[in-house]
């Protein structure tokens, strides 16, 4: 009996590997967050997964970059339904930021980029030009930047305070807070 060896595409590996990579955060934190812990839940050997990603370093990356795009896909998306565009992506942003429900495995998932982000800080580096990416489209004059700066430093202070359970903000308070912070504006979260 003849059998065919196939040859998996190196992209659906690569994918695999970061999907389990975020398993493991979401369910084991920073602390068991290990290329062992990783490699064990993969269909390829722990050799494939040392291929892709030789280092902790290295498949930290590859999750940065994979969590970068969808959040930058989101915000985006979020962006081309503002018919305003002065100032669409600050909003856009805090949207996104807003309105996501927060699970408790985007919160273990969350710390764990954070910290590691802490400790190595060429992935905070690599996390912020994810951000840089959406940053390209706010205001150029005074008072237009420092309100998407505002827009920004809010929704990352409520993304933070998600993660570490500093304030409880109901959905109610969240749609309180995109309703003061955007004020007359035609997109709210009851729009989404």
């Amino acid at each position: 009996m003849d059998t065919i060896t196939r040859r998996r595409a190196p992209d659906d590996t690569r994918a695999e590997i970061i999907d389990k990579a975020l398993e493991v955060a979401a369910e084991l934190g920073a602390s068991g967050f290990t290329l062992d812990a990783v490699a064990a839940r993969t269909t390829v050997s722990k050799g494939a997964v040392l291929h892709h990603f030789p280092t902790k370093v290295a498949l930290l990356e590859g999750m940065i970059d994979h969590l970068g795009q969808m959040h930058t896909d989101g915000i985006l998306a979020e962006a081309a339904r503002d018919p305003e565009p002065y100032g669409r992506n600050a909003r856009a942003y805090l949207r996104a930021t807003v309105t996501e429900p927060v699970t408790p495995q985007d919160v273990s998932i969350g710390r764990v980029v954070m910290a590691a982000c802490a400790i190595e800080p060429s992935l905070a580096r690599r996390w912020r030009t994810w951000v840089d990416r959406v940053k390209v489209d706010d205001p150029s004059d005074p008072v237009g930047a420092d309100d998407a700066l505002m827009l920004r430093l809010l929704a990352d202070g409520l993304w933070v305070s998600d993660l570490f359970g500093i304030h409880e903000v109901s959905p109610e308070q969240r749609q309180a807070l995109l309703s003061l912070l955007t004020p007359g504006h035609p997109i709210t979260a009851n729009d989404a």
